[in-house]
């Protein structure tokens, strides 16, 4: 008598085959971060400021968008006086600027205009 056996089962080929998918996602994600890498450190936003840092301003004066860079460059347009995010308000002598979200929520930084 004659008894049909058919294609042999191999249970441990697909999960090979999605290890080795993941791994090649993986790859891809890691060679696309290598190649757009520009060489330069990124850019320090306004909220992890401290004080004595100075911040360009890259946005307009009505709708600021604030990044940290060093006080000797001429691009500097403030320089963060006093961080009042405890405290919530400046003296009427500072600029204020406030950023809301980040991991700490609201952050308000007392600025003063720097003079080239």
């Amino acid at each position: 008598m004659f008894t049909p056996t058919g294609p042999v089962r191999r249970p441990w080929l697909r999960p090979l085959i999605a290890l080795g998918a993941v791994f090649v996602v993986g790859a891809g994600f890691w060679v696309l971060t290598v190649v757009s890498d520009d060489g330069k450190p990124s850019a320090k936003v306004a909220r992890d400021a401290v004080v004595g840092d100075c911040l360009e301003n890259r946005g307009t004066h009505a709708d600021p968008v604030l990044f940290t860079i060093g006080c000797s460059d001429a691009k500097a347009d403030y320089k963060v006086m006093i961080n009042a995010t405890r405290r919530g308000a400046c003296p009427p002598e500072f600029d204020e600027y406030t950023e809301r979200g980040g991991r700490l929520g609201q952050t308000t930084l007392c600025l003063t205009p720097v003079r080239h």
